[in-house]
């Protein structure tokens, strides 16, 4: 459990004041140079789908992702340096307030007994696991290779979707802000179901550039909202089991593991598996049902 101080150096006004430093320190610095910024043609062909622009700059294309990661890798050690200030001035009177004490309140730590949290995740998506079994992409399975799945994956985008992001992501919203409420001494509720707001608010900016990518249109603007919608909904939902994996251990490694299994997974596609598989659908939804219960058992009994 993560530890604080009986006092409460900070205020739950404070608490949310950093809160929007830290989210908006996150996110605003993506567009605050050109090479960070996404860029799109100003004359677009009203398709909702098309070919990028030699001009233009997408969040995939390399440069862009560098530049962002360099940005949010900043950003990530600012946070940490407030957080280390904070810490410092909340804990100087009773213990020494180097960057040690500050790494164990932020959950930089690795414990055997964690190792039951690591699976709750996995757990859950026993379903999708399954569904990958029955089209054999799991490893070591026959369409599964080593060059195909590992090596020729490595890239840009995989760096930032599943080491760069989900690593910051978690330092700011799960160690800094968690203990940052902590420090208010605000409830666990509180902290298990608003902090991750802030976490799924971030991802409002992409409905600018989806957008933007399909033509600027009423139909463009519609699939973007309704797109940033969905994804601002499973993040939160996401920041409610990191956060709650983060309180109950004071481990940051268990939510970071959880996120990046999460990124590589993505979101479960029932529907198309049991379209796929109709002669398994029984074992399919079978799987699913008893990823959802074990988690639910998991989440009381294994953190």
């Amino acid at each position: 459990m993560l530890s604080v101080s009986t006092t409460a150096p900070l205020s739950l006004q404070d608490a949310h004041l950093i809160n929007s430093v830290l989210t908006l320190g996150y996110v605003l610095p993506l567009y605050f140079t050109k090479y960070t910024r996404l860029s799109f043609s100003k004359t677009l062909k009203n398709d909702e789908s098309r070919s990028k622009g030699a001009s233009e700059q997408w969040r995939d294309d390399p440069a862009i992702i560098k530049a962002r990661l360099l940005s949010v890798l900043v950003s990530t050690i600012a946070s940490l340096c407030l957080m280390h200030r904070i810490v410092a001035t909340g804990q100087s009177k009773v213990l020494d307030h180097g960057w040690g004490t500050t790494a164990v309140h932020l959950g930089f730590s690795f414990r055997g007994c964690d190792l039951p949290a690591y699976l709750v995740t996995p757990v859950l998506f026993l379903g999708p696991l399954y569904g990958l079994y029955l089209s054999r992409d799991l490893p070591f399975m026959a369409r599964w290779t080593f060059n195909e799945q590992i090596k020729g994956k490595f890239n840009w985008v995989s760096i930032r979707n599943y080491i760069v992001g989900p690593i910051s992501e978690e330092v700011v919203w799960r160690s800094c802000l968690i203990y940052t409420y902590r420090l208010a001494g605000a409830s666990n509720t509180l902290i298990v179901f608003f902090t991750p707001v802030s976490f799924g608010s971030a991802h409002f900016h992409h409905v600018w550039e989806t957008y933007n990518m399909h033509g600027r249109t009423r139909l463009a603007l519609r699939r973007a909202i309704l797109l940033t919608l969905f994804q601002f909904t499973y993040t939160t939902l996401f920041g409610f089991h990191s956060a709650f994996l983060f309180l109950r251990r004071g481990s940051l490694l268990p939510p970071i593991s959880a996120h990046i299994f999460c990124n590589i997974m993505g979101f479960p596609q029932l529907q198309t598996e049991l379209r796929v598989y109709p002669h398994r659908r029984k074992q399919i939804v079978f799987a699913y049902i008893a990823g959802i219960s074990l988690y639910i058992y998991g989440m009381r009994a294994w953190i």
